[in-house]
């Protein structure tokens, strides 16, 4: 099933560049969509998480008072390039993410070169964290590298023989219109019966004119949007089409045997079968969760900018989680959860500004070589083989 696994993967990635949101205001949700656009952006930002663990039994909590210590004030800044082709078959992202843990600070670069273009797929990462970390690692030759080198085509082990890459080419690019179109229908009977976005107004920001929409849930409203668009998952034709339509393109691209597909045809049969009990224990879920509470008092709010192009080019927001982690356990009737456990609080902070927007966007990706680079696979396959010995 690894073909099945990475052709739903490389066909998700397709999706990725298809921003959607579940909003009332037609002017927002038009943005959202716009999105599918872009070819080249630039966006920098900042996110602040601040974790509290509290009311554990006393003997936890003591050894949990190092974790809030460590977690009550972290900061990540980063700054992201990414180049797109028009037929969303090949894209190339940096990203530089400076890092304070509470006063511990750490920086750490990323480039992901990701292509489907052609008959040999390429999708790879490298990572590069900061030298005191590298230097604790391994190598082969002894030296200290620089980079660690993901290579996922490797790492799934897969040959050109196991997937037909003209029909992947096609089938990406066709998935993407598909959600496109998807979602544009899906907003018209989109009624969860209360009212997530308002326009703000405008406001001017480096000479731009910006309209202002912010989205707002409380407690109640999220669990209602959960339960609305979980039913209406389950019960939208058009849902369960498309989802159908995406599981056959993963099946039409896997060079896999007709025994193989006839499985995952018949556990597609079975998931439809099975849908109303899906529905009703759903429900039955959410109706326990109503009155246990999982956002703070100033709940989620997050504002976006548009610009005069019908692009959003600012985020900013607050999302405020307390969850009463022995409530929660009752509801999952997990008991260890529910007996042994206190109380969580999350407060996320963020703000984005993006930029550069189908404009030229310069990425430098690193040049690796067994001198410098860690491969990640061989890496994983000399630990294994150790590890082999060792038992042997």
């Amino acid at each position: 099933m690894k073909k099945i696994s990475f052709i739903t993967i490389v066909l998700a990635l397709s999706l990725m560049f298809t921003a959607c949101s579940t909003t009332d205001e037609t002017k927002l949700y038009n943005a959202f969509l716009k999105t599918q656009d872009i070819t080249s952006m630039g966006s920098e930002g900042a996110i602040n998480l601040s974790l509290e663990l509290k009311d554990f039994p006393e003997e936890t909590q003591e050894q949990l008072e190092e974790i809030n210590n460590l977690l009550k004030n972290l900061k990540f800044n980063f700054n992201t390039k990414q180049n797109i082709n028009k037929d969303k078959t090949k894209s190339m992202v940096e990203m530089t993410t400076a890092m304070d843990f509470n006063g511990m600070k750490m920086d750490m670069n990323t480039w992901v070169d990701t292509d489907f273009s052609t008959d040999t797929p390429k999708m790879i990462a490298v990572l590069k964290m900061p030298q005191i970390l590298m230097n604790e690692l391994p190598s082969e030759d002894g030296n200290n590298k620089e980079y660690i080198l993901y290579d996922y085509i490797k790492m799934l082990n897969l040959s050109q023989k196991e997937i037909n890459m003209e029909e992947l080419i096609k089938s990406s690019k066709d998935i993407n219109e598909k959600a496109i179109e998807f979602m544009k229908n899906y907003h018209k009977d989109f009624d969860p019966g209360f009212q997530i976005a308002t326009y703000k107004g405008q406001k001017t920001q480096d000479k731009d004119v910006l309209s202002i929409y912010e989205v707002k849930l409380d407690d109640k409203n999220f669990k209602n949007l959960i339960k609305y668009m979980g039913n209406d998952s389950i019960e939208n034709e058009n849902n369960i089409k498309f989802f159908e339509e995406y599981m056959k393109l993963v099946l039409k691209i896997a060079e896999i045997s007709d025994t193989e597909k006839a499985e995952v045809l018949a556990e597609l049969n079975n998931l439809k079968k099975n849908l109303p009990e899906f529905k009703n224990n759903f429900n039955k879920f959410m109706d326990n969760l109503e009155n246990v509470k999982i956002l703070g008092d100033e709940g989620i709010v997050i504002e976006y900018a548009v610009n005069k192009d019908g692009y959003i080019v600012g985020e900013k927001g607050k999302i405020a989680i307390e969850l009463d982690l022995k409530a929660l356990g009752k509801v999952f009737e997990e008991e260890l959860l529910a007996e042994n456990t206190g109380k969580l609080k999350l407060n996320i902070d963020f703000n984005t500004k993006i930029s550069k927007i189908n404009e030229k966007v310069k990425i430098n990706m690193p040049k690796t070589n067994k001198k410098n680079t860690i491969d990640f696979n061989e890496f994983l396959k000399t630990n294994v083989d150790q590890t082999k010995e060792a038992v042997e």
